[in-house]
């Protein structure tokens, strides 16, 4: 009972939220209880605390499951059918009030939260390991930057989270300037970097915390950000592509430990998590014996639900498709070899049996349970799947699932109509899914240096044309040599598709709205997955931010919507 009640005044404190507020009364008619300050006391408490950071993040109501499908599905990339997706098919679902946009919102200020607090009280702790105290005093202060670039980059008008709240009034802020939080956000993840040890430190069951690296990573794709995105829709027209560059430089130059391009495909299974081009990933837990219970819960593991990227036609009825310009992207882009680009095998599942594929001698597109695209669809396309609006789109999701699961008892024909059974059918549920997220990857990196170097940085350690091909030359492309902004924005919807940066990129390129525009004018099935009224249409001035919840319109009287909701 103790280490219940422990666990809700952690998360309690960290919330910061006015519902707390009864949890805290029956604590008080307690004196037998703890108090957060009597438990804060040891190393062990403080490693506690800052574990309940990465689990705000990646539990499923954060970036588990609401979070990611909300940043994929909102770009141009992809439709959803799933409740998850629905927000990215710009209908009636993405409004102040619906849980995808809520509460992320809550979890990541509780991230904030709660790294505040180990950030003020960490001193009052005795640690016999300086070097381990400075890891989670870097910890700390990594997510609490983590949690103000998703809720800035997202939401737009926020409230930073500098103190930890002592009474009432401190649960009430006033709204932060964008460039308030970007400047602390860039202060955090200094004081992150200085304090975080580098790749190899983290071992055994801390395989996948964070890292220096890390943290200069996210300082460079911050800078790069504000750079894109305040000259178009803030008032400051500075930008900050050398501060970008110069964290990226680092890590190509392997200032906190070597990292290097991995085989493509090994950058979305589970074999081969934690590998060494990863240096941001979000860590998940594929949980089968515990699939029918609600997200977010305690007992519900932390698993990266795929709900609106499943296949269509297994058996959830969540399906998720890839619009064509993405699938025509990858067919047009042929490498040295004359074979279709290895990233689209990696990215998406389509029939590749079709002519305009160039498949490399004895290569085959294998689905779950090892199913070719012709034994789970055999018309050649989705024409067999009950959800009719599937039948005319060209491919659906890879990323972000399991293939290494069984499926529906060898029998791939049957694809409609699957019955229920975890264990008959486990790669139907989807939160026995565990792939990792590798948020920022060392290609990532690369690309980003390429692109400030290119828009005016001052050149590092390599050219940004050598820092280019080294991702181009990984998937057996063609070296480039004139390197222009729009060859690596092309470059970068292949490298990264379905990865949950397409929207960003869009927006702080300043290509969002007439993208949207141009796709709702070329091509009749763009968004329209779910329904053919469903989708809106993109909103200029409006669709570029999420809105304001309106739990916290309704609680906190200085907060303001964003336009349009």
């Amino acid at each position: 009972m103790n280490k219940i009640i422990k666990y809700i005044a952690l998360s309690c404190i960290a919330l910061g939220m006015v519902s707390c507020n009864n949890v805290f009364d029956e604590l008080a008619v307690n004196p037998q209880q703890p108090s957060m300050d009597s438990y804060f006391t040891t190393p062990e408490a403080v490693n506690e605390a800052i574990m309940t950071c990465y689990g705000y993040v990646q539990t499923q109501r954060s970036f588990g499951a609401s979070a990611s499908k909300t940043m994929i599905i909102r770009s141009d990339e992809a439709s959803s059918n799933s409740d998850y997706g629905k927000p990215g098919m710009y209908g009636s679902s993405l409004n102040s009030s619906y849980y995808t946009i809520m509460q992320p919102f809550g979890l990541l200020y509780s991230t904030a939260s709660q790294a505040t607090y180990v950030i003020e009280n960490i001193d009052k702790v005795e640690f016999y390991d300086q070097k381990l105290k400075n890891a989670y005093l870097g910890e700390a202060y990594f997510w609490r930057a983590f949690a103000h670039f998703y809720l800035l980059t997202n939401y737009r008008n926020v409230a930073l989270i500098e103190h930890a709240p002592k009474g009432m009034e401190d649960y009430v802020r006033d709204l932060s300037t964008p460039e308030e939080v970007w400047d602390a956000i860039a202060a955090d993840l200094l004081l992150a970097k200085e304090n975080l040890p580098e790749k190899g430190y983290w071992k055994g069951e801390h395989n996948g915390r964070i890292t220096a690296a890390a943290a200069a990573a996210l300082r460079g794709k911050a800078y790069l950000y504000r750079s894109g995105i305040e000259p178009l829709y803030g008032e400051s027209i500075k930008t900050y592509y050398d501060e970008a560059a110069k964290e990226f430089d680092e890590i190509i130059k392997g200032t906190y430990g070597s990292y290097s391009l991995v085989e493509y495909a090994h950058n979305f299974d589970v074999a081969h998590e934690n590998n060494n081009e990863s240096i941001f990933e979000l860590q998940f837990l594929g949980d089968v014996e515990n699939a029918a219970f609600n997200p977010g819960t305690a007992t519900s593991g932390l698993a990266f639900d795929t709900r609106g990227i499943m296949l269509p036609g297994t058996g959830v009825g969540y399906e998720g498709v890839v619009h064509d310009w993405l699938y025509d992207a990858f067919v047009n882009s042929i490498d040295k070899d004359g074979y279709t680009d290895i990233r689209m095998f990696s990215t998406m599942f389509f029939n590749d049996l079709d002519p305009k594929i160039k498949l490399r001698p004895g290569q085959r597109l294998e689905g779950p349970g090892g199913y070719h695209f012709e034994e789970m669809y055999p018309a050649g396309d989705f024409t067999s799947v009950a959800n009719t609006r599937t039948h005319v789109y060209k491919a659906a999701f890879l990323k972000g699932m399991d293939l290494s699961m069984p499926m529906r008892n060898n029998n791939p024909q049957s694809i409609t109509g699957v019955g229920a059974g975890v264990k008959e059918y486990i790669y139907n549920q989807p939160r026995a899914h565990g792939v990792n997220w590798r948020y920022i990857r060392y290609a990532d990196v690369l690309l980003m240096y390429a692109e400030a170097v290119v828009s005016g940085a001052q050149q590092g350690s390599i050219s940004a044309t050598d820092a280019f091909n080294q991702v181009r030359n990984r998937a057996n492309m063609p070296s480039v040599g004139g390197l222009t902004l729009d060859i690596i924005k092309n470059e970068r919807a292949l490298e990264f598709a379905l990865e949950g940066h397409r929207f960003y990129d869009l927006l702080r390129w300043g290509d969002l709205a007439e993208r949207f525009h141009q796709l709702e004018r070329t091509d009749p099935n763009f968004k329209m997955l779910i329904s053919e009224t469903d989708y809106e249409g993109f909103t200029s001035n409006k669709h570029e931010w999420l809105p304001i919840p309106i739990s916290e319109i309704e609680s906190n009287p200085k907060a303001k919507q964003n336009p349009g909701y």
